[in-house]
């Protein structure tokens, strides 16, 4: 969890608050229009609830449009408005990165939900009310979180968001397609990537993964050298370095207990490492990170999609 665990509450309320906002507009008489994106700036993500009716979502790329029961996944513009249809209710969600990368957490189910992240989805529950009714008790449970007396819980609404989101996965079909298509060379890489995401920290050698996946050494690197244009080590260090990056970043740990997490013999061969992937020792990368939050450092650390 991000969530600092040693400040006072009036601190952590306003972490809260920087990270999540939940609006909810009850259906009306007339259409009306609402900003997506904040005076104060802005969350970079939306997740759009609409129970019944009709809305638009305008700016950006090609205008979107809804129609109830759905729900909508949006890395948010400032030019976004939701326009809504007369009669038509809606919650908007709208969510930093930060609670994002904690909701969709490190295990296997990370990977389809990490693929999501990064694409503008609408899903539609109108063939499966049960699953729209879990979404909406976990809209539902946000809202309620966030008008506690006492702070509301950075894990209970990463918990809830996560929901949400492996919601969208099934309702969007994608889950279906990615089961379908168990022998395609993208479905291969989807199963490489879950494994990553379960043994990176263990440092598992290319021959291993090929095994469990049922390949030769030479086949896997076959199929990533001509689908992604880069060999599995290459993938597999890249996960190893952007955790790492993640850790330096937001967590309060120190660089060797970092080290130990992410499963190196010892800080030295952590430093090494580290300073081959990005050019900088973690120490200096930390430091420099924390001056100055360089936009390319941002832009690593938002890119979910980076695998197929």
């Amino acid at each position: 969890m991000h969530a600092p665990a040693t400040i006072d509450s009036a601190h952590y309320r306003r972490h809260i608050e920087a990270n999540v906002v939940f609006r909810r507009f009850p259906s009306a008489l007339g259409p009306r229009r609402h900003a997506l994106w904040s005076e104060r700036g802005g969350l970079p993500r939306a997740a759009i609830l609409l129970p019944a009716g009709q809305a638009t979502l305008s700016g950006g790329q090609d205008a979107l449009e809804l129609k109830g029961p759905a729900l909508a996944l949006i890395s948010v513009q400032p030019q976004h408005f939701l326009r809504l249809a007369a009669g038509t209710p809606a919650q908007i969600l709208a969510f930093s990165d930060l609670l994002l990368i904690d909701a969709i957490g490190k295990g296997a189910e990370s990977v389809p939900l990490r693929y999501l992240a990064e694409r503008r989805l609408v899903a539609s529950s109108e063939h499966n009310p049960t699953q729209f009714d879990d979404l909406a008790h976990a809209f539902g449970a946000i809202e309620r979180e966030l008008t506690r007396e006492d702070s509301a819980s950075w894990r209970f609404l990463s918990a809830q968001l996560a929901v949400i989101m492996i919601q969208c996965w099934r309702l969007s079909g994608l889950e279906a397609v990615g089961q379908q298509s168990a022998s395609t060379q993208g479905a291969l890489l989807m199963r490489f990537r879950h494994m990553v995401e379960l043994h990176f920290r263990e440092h598992w050698r290319i021959a291993r993964y090929a095994e469990a996946l049922g390949l030769s050494h030479d086949r896997l690197h076959d199929i990533c050298v001509r689908t992604l244009k880069r060999p599995p080590l290459d993938l597999v260090h890249d996960r190893l370095a952007h955790e790492a990056c993640l850790q330096l970043i937001r967590s309060g740990l120190s660089i060797e207990q970092i080290a130990a997490d992410l499963g190196f013999r010892n800080t030295t061969h952590f430093t090494r490492f580290f300073r081959i992937r990005t050019g900088s020792p973690p120490a200096r990368y930390r430091s420099n990170i924390a001056r100055q939050r360089s936009d390319r450092s941002e832009d690593t650390l938002r890119s979910f999609a980076d695998w197929p």
